[in-house]
């Protein structure tokens, strides 16, 4: 019994040491294992597809590790402006914190150059549906020191997930960036898992899948195994250098800069580098939607005179190559206009040579142009020097000019002897009758006399060869005569004013007339019929019409002239003695004859004449004056020479402006009494005979002739 005691106890003794030594060979080949698994060292070669390689680089997995001391979550904001396409593909969006790279949110502002999602360029992640939540992900982040300089100012943060396909998520010892190029230390046998490795963005885009080692390579006795791993990144924006053409752009143009990327209005401020001066600028791109990108650029006029322009430029890719060369969209220029002989509220219409249409703005020295008025898709692409035509209407002429350079100021006009001017002479009374307006003749520089009709005209387009600013001398013509007056030149019209005041207010006329009519003498029987007689007038008349056109109608004149004709007949008794009876016993033989003698009026006459229409004219006179026989061998009427009045009314027919035909009725009271043959002078109606002074005529004449002006 004590034998076989001490033989179990020795046989427990055995199993014992055989246990310890077995628990130590598997303690010793974990502790191998895991030493193989710690020294794993993954490569990372980030190659930019534009742009400079990441200023710092996280490394996100799902294993927690001493180094992974941080979770997603603290490095990862909200967006609260998430793109749309995030909703729709399920994918959580968040903004990377400032924090990542030690500096506070202005470094991240800065790269925010617009509010639209399309023009955000500030760091973000975004995580794939069931990759799980930013709260249960590790990671280790490092930074570039060759690139200290720009990390804080210009951050470029790479978050990179880690997978390994085959085997556990690997737990992350070290993480170092230089130049582009990521070691990341692993707790993982290489040799037996697949390592991936994938964009979750920042900066830069996230990739859709994942990327496999290119490379491996079994690491020596007691030393890490390593893997490459080749990694085409894309930048969310892209700092392009682009090129104006015939432009300069000082500091001080970033007011009126204005920059609009795939339809998206950046912010300048911050998306646009330092302008120094040259054509060349610097403007941060956000990707390209679609493979296809446009960028227009907008410079707006100042008040000292710089001009507005449009540049723009498409591409296909995500970015254009630099440096990128954009072509004018939009071109702006000045046109002067010609001083006093073109309308300031009016512009001449402008096409470029390409067809492109301008829009112009009306200025107080002229015009400004934009060429095209509006810019779409259509918009071509323009090409400095360009052929510039003008047009004007009424009437329609063109010149033509060349822009080389944009906001140039161009002054071309039509030639010297091709200027027409503008005349409304619609508040012109030209219809006034007796003070018509025909037409106006305008005398120019080229010494010629241009007449141009103003009837039933209210606005003329008057050719007026060399004019300019100084005064033109025109003169009226119609009715009546008008002196030479001075127009002023404005606005490319001419301002007559009122042609009434050039009107002369005195005009001087003959009468010409002849004709006859009966005449009553108060030596007539109750039975005499009165004689028909003949005589001519011929009169002198100072006429003066006022120049306010509801007097100018009335002629106010005083006439001098009189009448020649054959008036009176007189019966003459001539008596004779019979000498065969005795003296104391005379015979009286008496002889009849008839005498007819010249007579002569000489008169004084204020008169009036009405223009009823432009064609017909009413006048009336009251004449003072005389009357006398033409003399012969004998005094048939006495010694003395009588006083006479003669009221006048006539009918005028103007065939010329200064000539009309004219009817004249007109009576001659208080001239002498004649007797006619068989007449008995006993008084009128019964009365006592008149002495021979006392015994008076009357006439009555009907005259045909004509009115002459001159």
């Amino acid at each position: 019994m004590q034998g076989l005691s001490t033989g179990g106890r020795l046989a427990r003794t055995l199993g014992t040491i055989v246990g310890a030594v077995l628990a130590l060979w598997v303690v010793l080949g974990f502790t191998t294992a895991a030493r193989a698994e710690r020294y794993g060292v993954v490569t990372l070669d980030l190659r930019p597809e534009a742009g400079d390689v990441p200023t710092h680089l996280c490394v996100v997995s799902e294993a927690h590790s001493a180094r992974t001391r941080e979770t997603l979550a603290e490095l990862l904001a909200p967006d609260p402006d998430p793109p749309s396409a995030d909703a729709i593909n399920g994918r959580m969006t968040w903004l990377v914190r400032p924090a990542l790279w030690g500096g506070d949110d202005d470094a991240a502002q800065a790269q925010r150059c617009a509010e639209d999602p399309v023009g955000d360029c500030r760091p973000r992640v975004e995580l794939p549906e069931g990759l799980g939540r930013a709260s249960d992900l590790f990671v280790a982040c490092s930074s570039d020191s060759l690139a200290a300089a720009e990390a804080s100012t210009d951050p470029r943060p790479l978050f990179i997930l880690l997978e390994h396909l085959e085997g556990s998520p690997p737990a992350v010892d070290s993480v170092r960036l230089t130049g582009g190029v990521a070691t990341i230390g692993v707790r993982a046998d290489l040799d037996q898992v697949v390592v991936t490795a994938r964009s979750l963005g920042g900066y830069y885009v996230p990739h859709p899948r994942s990327e496999r080692a290119a490379e491996e390579a079994v690491g020596a006795e007691g030393e890490p195994a390593r893997k490459l791993v080749s990694l085409v990144i894309t930048p969310r924006c892209h700092v392009i250098e682009m090129t104006l053409p015939r432009t300069r752009l000082e500091p001080g143009d970033r007011g009126r800069l204005a920059v609009r990327v795939h339809g998206v209005d950046l912010d300048v401020k911050r998306c646009v580098g330092k302008l120094t001066g040259t054509g060349t600028l610097q403007v941060r791109v956000p990707q390209a939607p679609l493979s296809v990108g446009t960028i227009d650029i907008d410079l707006a006029a100042t008040s000292a005179g710089k001009a507005a322009a449009r540049f723009g430029a498409r591409w296909e890719g995500r970015w254009p190559r630099a440096p990128f060369a954009l072509q004018f969209n939009q071109v702006s220029f000045s046109w002067r206009r010609p001083e006093c002989i073109y309308p300031e509220d009016t512009c001449p219409a402008v096409t470029l040579e390409t067809g492109t249409a301008c829009a112009a703005t009306v200025t107080e020295e002229g015009c400004d142009y934009r060429c095209p008025g509006t810019v779409d898709d259509s918009a071509l692409d323009l090409e400095l020097p360009l052929a510039v035509t003008f047009e004007k209407e009424r009437p329609n002429q063109r010149w033509t000019d060349t822009l080389a350079v944009n906001g140039q100021t161009l002054s071309s006009y039509v030639p010297a002897d091709q200027i027409y001017l503008n005349a409304n002479v619609n508040s012109w009374q030209t219809e006034i009758p007796g003070s018509r307006i025909t037409d106006v003749a305008l005398f120019g520089e080229d010494a010629e006399v241009h007449r141009y009709g103003v009837t039933h005209v209210p606005n003329l387009q008057l050719k007026v060869p060399g004019a300019s600013c100084e005064p033109i001398r025109f003169l009226p013509r119609g009715d009546r005569d008008y002196d030479e007056a001075l127009a002023t030149v404005k606005s490319g019209s001419i301002e007559f004013g009122d042609p009434q005041r050039t009107a002369r207010r005195t005009a001087f006329k003959v009468y010409f007339a002849s004709g006859g009519g009966p005449a009553w003498s108060d030596t007539f029987g109750p039975t005499d019929v009165p004689p028909v007689y003949f005589s001519a007038l011929g009169q002198l008349a100072l006429q003066f019409r006022a120049r306010k056109p509801g007097w100018s109608r009335v002629g106010w004149e005083l006439r001098m002239g009189g009448t020649l004709g054959r008036w009176g007949s007189r019966l003459v008794e001539r008596g004779t003695t019979d000498e065969d009876q005795p003296s104391d016993t005379t015979t009286t033989q008496t002889d009849e004859q008839l005498r007819a003698f010249g007579w002569a009026r000489v008169m004084f006459e204020p008169g009036i004449v009405v223009a009823g229409t432009s064609r017909i004219e009413v006048g009336s006179g009251f004449g003072l004056g005389f009357s006398f026989p033409i003399r012969q061998d004998e005094d048939l009427t006495g010694d003395r020479i009588n006083f006479i009045w003669t009221p006048s009314l006539d009918a005028r027919y103007k065939v010329r402006r200064w000539a009309a035909l004219m009817l004249q009725f007109r009576g001659v009271f208080g001239e002498r009494a004649f007797t006619v043959p068989g007449s008995t002078f006993t008084g009128t109606m019964g009365e006592d005979p008149l002495e021979p002074e006392e015994a008076k005529a009357r006439s009555l004449l009907v005259l045909f002739g004509t009115a002459l002006s001159f």
